[in-house]
């Protein structure tokens, strides 16, 4: 993707988080075997992204290598990362880390991953508080007590002055990942990355969790961007969609637009494998094949042998990813045709109905 202007830490119109060409690699028997190439977004402060694609295909990773996460003796990291307008590259490792304990967390699919089993829920926020990197207030343990209190109410808890001292076993699984973006706020943190955040939770569950970091969004400006194969949650919940495959982005558009104006063929494979209760049946229809093993990869699309609409110069030469509208994107040599889209406001409609 083309790089952009890097933008100072006080910029208001600057992404809290840019990604750019981003490439992840990681040692095997015959050397580096590359799981991720060329990869880039950026969110806006308050904004919302959902990275999409099967298993295997790179999207934790990609979070983990934004955070500094991945081991560097497994894992060959390049590219850029910006987090609230600091190049992640130009500091040193101590202070990597504190800046991106102090503007980012991670939530992870099973919140028990993050909670410490021994000690109570209450107790783990307010350490965080307490001992939290790049926190300038000094609070007393009432005061962080207090807080861990308030912080239990805002991602609502209810009864929170009894739950603070409860153990993460007695608490259920959604409770337990409203602890853990509890702690999250409780570091300051602006960006939060979810991976899978509801997949282990039931379906109300599910929707009470992202309620919740719907309305922190709106009233606290948090960013998320959001690790899901769940397309309907990804169309529903984020403002704007990357696909990836086989360690690469192969489709960006809009979320509003995934269901009806994707023109990826994979994009388009992942939304019929999804069940449609309003369909004859509501059966979906799974994607024949495998996604090809990252230490042989094709000299072509890495789609193109499960790819329906796949031609002969599919294999002969991969893709680059190409900007087809203002905000679309997609690496295809064979895109679907293209469908009128719907206004999204009443400036479009007017504009559309004077032509």
């Amino acid at each position: 993707m083309r790089p952009t202007a890097a933008a100072g830490p006080d910029d208001p119109g600057a992404p809290i988080i840019r990604v750019e060409h981003l490439d992840i690699s990681v040692r095997g028997n015959g050397g580096w075997i590359h799981l991720v190439r060329d990869l880039g977004y950026a969110v806006s402060p308050g904004g919302s992204l959902a990275i999409v694609g099967e298993s295997g295909a790179g999207k934790s990773l990609t979070i983990r290598a934004a955070l500094g996460l991945l081991d560097p003796r497994k894992f060959q990291v390049t590219g850029r990362v910006w987090l609230a307008g600091v190049d992640l590259d130009t500091l040193r490792p101590a202070q990597r880390r504190a800046h991106v304990t102090s503007h980012a967390s991670l939530v992870f699919q099973d919140p028990s991953r993050s909670l410490n089993p021994i000690m109570r829920v209450g107790p783990q926020i307010a350490e965080t508080l307490l001992k939290g990197s790049g926190r300038r207030e000094r609070l007393s343990r009432a005061q962080a007590r207090e807080r861990s209190v308030e912080l239990m109410r805002a991602v609502g808890i209810g009864a929170a002055e009894e739950r603070y001292h409860a153990y993460p076993h007695e608490l259920s699984g959604g409770m337990k990942q409203r602890i853990v973006i509890a702690i999250a706020l409780a570091c300051g943190s602006r960006v939060m990355f979810c991976d899978e955040p509801t997949s282990a939770l039931d379906v109300t569950t599910q929707a009470q969790i992202m309620d919740l970091l719907d309305d922190l969004r709106a009233s606290r400006g948090i960013t998320t961007v959001i690790i899901t194969h769940d397309l309907a949650l990804a169309a529903s919940r984020a403002e704007r969609v990357l696909v990836m495959y086989a360690g690469q982005v192969v489709e960006t558009l809009p979320a509003a637009d995934l269901a009806a104006h994707a023109r990826m063929p994979y994009t388009e494979a992942l939304i019929y494998a999804v069940p449609d209760p309003d369909a004859d049946g509501g059966l979906p229809r799974p994607i024949e094949g495998r996604p090809p093993d990252p230490g042989a990869p094709l000299p072509g699309c890495s789609f193109q042998p499960r790819c329906r609409y796949a031609a002969d110069d599919c294999a002969a030469q991969a893709p680059e990813l190409t900007v087809i509208d203002a905000d679309h994107s997609l690496r295809c040599w064979h895109p679907l045709a293209a469908r009128p889209r719907a206004p999204r406001n009443a400036a479009e409609a007017e504009e559309v109905a004077h032509q």
